[in-house]
């Protein structure tokens, strides 16, 4: 099965309740991927792993709150990728939870 990268960054502001979700999201992804920055994780998904994280993610953010993004990156753009003071992406053994 082919698998992308997927880039998710994402901002939740720093009140109790935006903290609760921060947590809560940090906890799923950290089940789908590996985290590179405070607020930035690297999945690589097949199109089913996808599918079955994005309504998870929608679950847990407040759109008026909370900016999330998702990038999609083919492996030709993982190939072309330029890193400084860390290591190119690279798919590793992935749990889902």
């Amino acid at each position: 099965m082919t698998t992308l990268l997927y880039l998710i960054v994402y901002d939740v502001p720093a009140t109790k309740a935006g903290n609760k979700r921060r947590q809560r999201l940090h906890n799923l992804l950290s089940g789908f991927g590996s985290r590179k920055q405070y607020s930035v994780f690297e999945c690589f998904l097949t199109a089913i792993q996808f599918a079955k994280l994005q309504p998870r993610i929608e679950g847990l953010i407040v759109p008026a709150e909370d900016s999330l993004c998702i990038y999609i990156i083919d492996a030709a753009a993982v190939r072309k990728t330029i890193t400084y003071g860390t290591e190119k992406p690279r798919q590793e053994n992935t749990l889902i939870l």
